[in-house]
């Protein structure tokens, strides 16, 4: 009886599916305890303690998606929130799932630039799952070293949990590209946790970033590194 009612539920939830493919998303993002355990410079680490909790918001529809933090006018002053520095600040992050198109809009001296970024490449394990407030999850990580503006190496590892039953390629942030929705996912320094997922009976306008131009990522290095 049990394994029936599993099959009809999946049954009933693939149907909802169908019917609707445009979503909104609410993502709570936090500091990776782990990170703030490994930081040994005492100001950086009391910046960390302070940071609190910030909400993402993850809208998509069945080809595009756009990614931006919840505004919150009471956290602007005081000591800066490294949460949201590295959950996205403040810029609109936009995916296609069709021709894999990933555009990050953001300031430079008050003035917008779109930064095309290259999509990642994930290794899906096909042995680890988990429940994400209910949904079962696959496994995303890609791991590689990268060299710091200090000529440091350090690694960068992300940790992305899917679900194939909803399967659109999106995701908070640069979390996107895989067979499935991205529920949970974390870096070495940040979190996101799903809070909840609200489903549309009309497909959403996704505006695409338009208010400057589109210049590639090493572009956009060479000029952040003029002032």
């Amino acid at each position: 009886m049990k394994k029936l009612l599993t099959i009809i539920l999946i049954f009933l939830f693939q149907v909802i599916i169908a019917q609707t493919n445009s979503a909104t998303v609410i993502y709570k993002i936090n500091l990776n305890k782990d990170s703030i355990h490994n930081v040994s410079d005492k100001f950086v680490k009391e910046m960390m303690e302070q940071s609190d909790s910030v909400y993402a918001t993850l809208k998509f529809n069945s080809k595009e998606s756009i990614y931006y933090l919840d505004f919150d006018i009471s956290k602007m002053y005081g000591t800066p929130n490294l949460t949201r520095i590295f959950g996205g600040s403040d810029n609109l992050i936009y995916y296609n799932q069709e021709n894999k198109e990933y555009l990050s809009e953001t300031l430079v001296l008050d003035y917008p630039v779109i930064i095309s970024k290259e999509p990642i490449e994930w290794e899906i394990s096909n042995e680890e799952t988990k429940l994400v407030n209910g949904y079962l999850c696959k496994k995303a990580i890609r791991k590689r070293s990268e060299i710091n503006d200090a000529g440091l190496t350090k690694k960068a590892e992300l940790t992305a949990w899917f679900c194939p039953e909803i399967p659109v390629h999106f995701g908070p942030e640069r979390f996107h590209g895989l067979p499935g929705l991205v529920l949970e996912c974390k870096s070495n320094i940040v979190k996101f946790e799903l809070e909840k997922i609200t489903w549309h009976k009309e497909e959403l306008k996704i505006n695409k970033p338009n208010s400057g131009e589109i210049i590639s990522e090493e572009e956009f290095k060479n000029r952040a590194g003029r002032f």
